[in-house]
């Protein structure tokens, strides 16, 4: 196993994702036709120009491009690396805000670093998945972690489940909530309920409860809030 040296993720012209049955196989990468187009459409990199290969499992390594003809390559170029797993991972779990927002806070908390995000139905939610399309707009969802983790250069991907019923799953959690004790490196599972706020049965049902400061947050900052909080413990 190489030892991790991260800063080479930062110098390069982009960050790729891989299967990971791609990576560690040596000499040129196959890329699909999505990552092919961005790469030399949108990026309009050129050959020979170093980028980063990740499968998103914590394994990563250096590629150049290589441009033949209308195929594109990717040539790795140093030895894979395997990223140890964290020893504390964060999670962090939250209602669904509306539209967008959903989108813009599933790509901050992966910017983060935060390791696992759990959808949540809460009491109070607007937003409700029905159960037919939840499967699509999950997907949808995994997309947009994923782009955010090439942005990012992250090499492990971010986990999202499905929605479930707050009321179910609290108990690992300690929820936002005015009032609450300081949030501290133990809370490394914390969440953020709907823009009205947490049922009674579901602060019964939480873990403990912290507060995030004296201003009332939306649900996408509350849970960006969280998240960044959560991380600095680490650095």
């Amino acid at each position: 196993m190489v030892s991790p040296d991260r800063s080479a993720l930062r110098s390069t012209s982009a960050h790729v994702l891989v299967d990971a049955d791609l990576l560690g196989a040596g000499g040129l990468i196959s890329i699909d036709d999505d990552t092919e187009h961005h790469l030399r459409r949108v990026l309009r990199l050129r050959d020979g120009e170093a980028v980063s290969v990740t499968d998103g499992e914590g394994r990563w390594c250096l590629a150049t491009v290589m441009l033949d003809g209308a195929a594109l390559r990717l040539d790795t170029t140093s030895p894979v690396v395997v990223e140890p797993t964290a020893t504390r991972t964060i999670s962090v779990a939250a209602a669904m805000p509306k539209g967008e927002r959903l989108d813009w806070m599933v790509q901050k908390v992966t910017e983060l670093g935060v390791d696992h995000l759990a959808l949540l139905h809460a009491d109070r939610s607007v937003v409700r998945w029905k159960p037919d399309r939840a499967e699509h707009q999950l997907a949808r969802l995994r997309r947009v972690a994923d782009e955010a983790l090439r942005q990012s250069r992250r090499v492990f991907r971010l986990v999202i489940d499905a929605p479930v019923a707050a009321v179910d799953v609290l108990g690992d959690y300690v929820v936002a909530e005015p009032g609450g004790r300081v949030l501290t490196a133990a809370d490394t599972a914390v969440a953020v309920g709907p823009e009205g706020g947490w049922g009674e049965a579901e602060l019964a049902a939480a873990r403990d409860r912290i507060d995030l400061g004296p201003t009332i947050l939306r649900t996408e900052t509350a849970a960006v809030a969280v998240s960044a909080l959560c991380v600095a413990f680490e650095r």
